[in-house]
């Protein structure tokens, strides 16, 4: 199964619609999953086509445990081809901090599944934001 994880700390900049599209493809050639946790804007949920599912992942401004396991045993228990993963643009630190604090990477890796991590870097006004947003996943 491979995990697609759209992940950019910047709003408005086109993550859903990746997202969407991402999901379209992978539809073409099998089952897929679609997890929208934007705690805000919930646009890739609202592809009625793509039977995106909502997931709240934050309690404040952190990521809440319980909730967050619920999405993994959602992901990491599911029959299909892919899983997509929308993130929102307030939900991106605590994201990005949680997944690398408690190693879901190399979860995903042992149950044999392939993560992909997916962002979006632009150009003019955002192109600044943008660039931080993929520092910090390079990081």
């Amino acid at each position: 199964m491979n995990i697609h994880l759209i992940l950019q700390g910047k709003g408005g900049v086109g993550k859903s619609y990746i997202a969407s599209l991402i999901a379209q493809f992978c539809l073409e050639k099998g089952t897929t999953l679609s997890i929208d946790t934007d705690p805000v804007n919930a646009t890739f949920a609202s592809y009625e086509g793509l039977n995106v599912q909502r997931a709240d992942i934050l309690q404040g401004d952190d990521i809440n445990p319980r909730r967050f396991d619920a999405l993994m045993e959602s992901i990491l228990s599911g029959n299909c081809d892919d899983v997509i993963v929308d993130n929102g643009a307030s939900s991106f630190l605590p994201l990005l901090s949680y997944i690398l604090s408690n190693g879901v990477i190399d979860l995903f890796k042992e149950y044999g599944h392939k993560p992909i991590i997916h962002t979006v870097v632009t150009g003019g006004q955002a192109q600044t934001d943008t660039l931080a947003g993929l520092e910090k996943l390079i990081e």
